[in-house]
C-alpha cells in the first residue's frame, strides 16, 4: 500500500523543507496549507494540499472537524508541539479517519514539557526550570538562581543577571495587568551558541530506540533581546554522549515517536538539558541530508509495521543554513550584522550567506530549497525577499 506522509502547515518553510525531504527519499506527500501557497501548487513532491487553518489559530476540536472532512489519510507527521498535543489527545480520532503515526500519550508529554522532572542520566543534567506568575516571580526575585533566562513567548527569551534587573523589567510590563502571566524560567548556562546541541532520536511502539542524529548549532536568530532566537545555521556532528544521554532519558520515560532535545554544553564540559521538543527538529532537512533516515524509518514503521533496530546513519559531513524562510522564521542573511555588513543590501546579503556556506556543496542544506523543486523554491525564495523587506520598512518607519 502506497499510502502518502501527511504533514501539516506546509505554508511555513520549515515544514515545506521535511516535504521536500521526504519527496527526496521517494514517499508522496499530501498535507495542509493556509492559506493555499504557490509553492504548493508548483512543488513537485506536493500530490494534494488541503486548506486548513493553522491549529495555534483555532480550537482542537474545530481543526479535528475540519481535518476528519479534509479526506486526508496516511501516514501521520506532527511537526510541531501543538501538533504532538492534538495528536496525544486526539488518537482515536485520527485512528478512525485512516492516519497512522507512533505517539506518545498525554501524560508523557505532560512529564516531558516540565522539565525539572525529568530524571538525569549518566551524560545529561537537567538545568533547572519552573513556571511562575509575574506576581510571584516579582515577590521572590531574590531566591532566584543567576544568571537565569526568562521565556515569556515565543521571540522573547531574556537574560537577568540579577533581581534588580528582572524587577525592572517586570514592572515594564504592568504589573497590575500582567500578574497572573507565566514566565518560564530556566537556569542560563553560560556559553557561546556553538556550545548548543541537539539529539534527535526516532522511537517505535514499543519505545525502542531505532534511529537518531545529533548536530551542533552555528548561528542563532537575533531577537530585539539578544541572539536566542531560532537555528540558523549548524552543521551534522556526532557526539556519542549526547545521544546516549538523549536516548537514556527519553528511555525513561518510555517514549515513543520523534523527539528533540535540546542541550548546552557548560565549562567544565557537562551536557544540560534545556528543552525536550515532542517532535522533529525545525532543521531535520539536516539530519535527512547527512544520512540519517529518520523520516524513511518512521514511515516504514508506519506505513509496511516494519520492525527496525537500533542504528545511527549519520554521516556527520552535512551543514545548513536557513536561506529561505516564511511565517514566523527569519532567514540567515536577514539579520543585521556589525560592521560592513551592516550597510550591505538584503539581495547582497543573501548571496554572500549562499556563497559563503556553499564552499562544502555538496553537502550543504539551505532549507526549503531544492533545484529539481526549482518551481516551488524560486516561490519562497521570492516571498522571502519581499517579506524582509517589507519588515525593513516597517522597522525603519518606527524609528522616526
Amino acid at each position: 500500500m502506497n499510502l502518502p506522509l501527511i504533514i501539516h502547515d506546509l505554508h511555513d518553510s520549515q515544514m515545506f523543507a521535511i516535504a521536500q525531504a521526504a519527496g527526496r527519499a521517494g514517499i508522496s506527500v499530501e498535507g495542509t496549507f493556509w492559506p493555499m501557497e504557490r509553492w504548493g501548487r508548483n512543488s513537485r513532491y506536493i500530490q494534494r494540499g488541503v486548506e486548513i487553518q493553522c491549529l495555534s489559530e483555532q480550537l482542537q476540536g474545530t481543526y479535528a472537524l475540519q481535518l476528519k472532512n479534509s479526506g486526508l489519510s496516511g501516514v501521520w507527521l506532527p511537526c510541531v508541539d501543538d501538533l504532538a498535543s492534538f495528536t496525544a489527545k486526539y488518537q482515536g480520532m485520527l485512528k478512525t479517519i485512516g492516519m497512522r503515526f507512533i505517539s506518545v500519550d498525554s501524560a508523557t508529554l505532560a512529564r516531558a514539557f516540565a522539565t525539572e522532572s525529568l530524571p538525569e542520566t549518566k551524560h545529561l543534567k537537567i538545568a533547572p526550570m519552573e513556571i511562575l506568575q509575574a506576581g510571584e516571580l516579582f515577590e521572590h526575585a531574590e531566591r532566584q538562581r543567576y544568571p537565569l533566562m526568562v521565556k515569556s513567548e515565543r521571540d522573547r527569551f531574556q537574560k537577568f543577571d540579577s533581581p534588580e534587573a528582572l524587577r525592572e523589567f517586570l514592572e515594564s510590563q504592568d504589573m497590575e495587568v500582567n500578574a497572573d502571566h507565566y514566565h518560564r524560567i530556566q537556569q542560563y548556562i553560560e556559553g557561546d551558541i556553538e556550545s548548543m546541541a541537539t539529539a534527535l532520536l526516532l522511537f517505535d511502539e514499543d519505545s525502542r530506540p531505532v534511529r537518531g542524529f545529533t548536530g551542533r548549532r552555528l548561528r542563532v536568530s537575533e531577537t530585539r533581546f539578544g541572539p536566542f532566537g531560532e537555528t540558523t545555521a549548524a552543521k551534522a556532528e556526532w557526539i556519542p554522549e549526547l545521544y546516549e544521554g538523549a536516548r537514556d532519558l527519553l528511555s525513561e520515560l518510555k517514549w515513543k515517536g520523534f523527539a528533540e532535545v535540546e542541550c548546552k554544553q557548560d565549562a567544565d564540559g557537562q551536557w544540560n538539558v534545556m528543552e525536550v521538543n515532542p517532535r522533529l527538529s525545525g532543521w531535520s532537512c539536516l539530519a535527512e541530508a547527512d544520512g540519517a533516515g529518520m523520516i524513511s524509518a518512521y514511515y516504514q514503521m508506519c506505513s509496511d509495521g516494519w520492525k527496525l533496530q537500533e542504528a545511527c546513519l549519520q554521516r556527520s559531513k552535512a551543514e545548513y543554513v536557513r536561506a529561505v524562510a516564511t511565517c514566523y522564521h527569519d532567514p540567515e542573511w536577514a539579520v543585521e550584522r556589525s560592521g560592513s555588513e551592516r550597510y550591505t543590501s538584503k539581495l547582497i546579503r543573501l548571496f554572500s550567506v549562499v556563497k559563503r556556506y556553499r564552499k562544502r556543496f555538496p553537502n550543504m542544506v539551505l532549507g526549503a530549497w531544492d533545484g529539481r523543486d526549482l518551481f516551488a523554491s524560486m516561490s519562497i525564495l521570492w516571498s522571502t525577499v519581499c517579506r524582509v523587506w517589507k519588515k525593513d520598512r516597517i522597522m525603519k518607519r518606527r524609528a522616526f
